[in-house]
């Protein structure tokens, strides 16, 4: 995840290169969100799960569903391909196809 975080910041889409905020939703899950708080960002935030992996957020205040729940891609929402631990450069390449 910071190696994500790392890359986000060298594309230009945070303005600080920072570790994801982890959050512990429940059930033994692991979701961490990464704002994206640059103007030419490609989403608000990214969502991190261990379930799903990578996946665009519709908010910066709050990136994580309540309960963490899957929301349906559209509106916003996409998943980002390459498994749950994609290399970094192919989070930033998802995102800016």
């Amino acid at each position: 995840m910071a190696d994500v975080a790392t890359a986000l910041h060298r594309a230009g889409w945070t303005t600080e290169q920072a570790a994801p905020d982890v959050q512990l939703p429940g059930d033994d899950r692991v979701v961490a969100a990464l704002v994206l708080d640059c103007d030419q960002a490609p989403a608000p935030a990214l969502v991190w799960d261990e379930r799903y992996g990578w996946r665009t957020a519709t908010s910066r205040r709050h990136p994580i569903t309540k309960g963490a729940a899957r929301p349906s891609e559209g509106d916003g929402v996409r998943y980002l391909t390459g498994g749950i631990t994609p290399p970094p450069g192919d989070v930033v390449t998802a995102l800016t196809t």
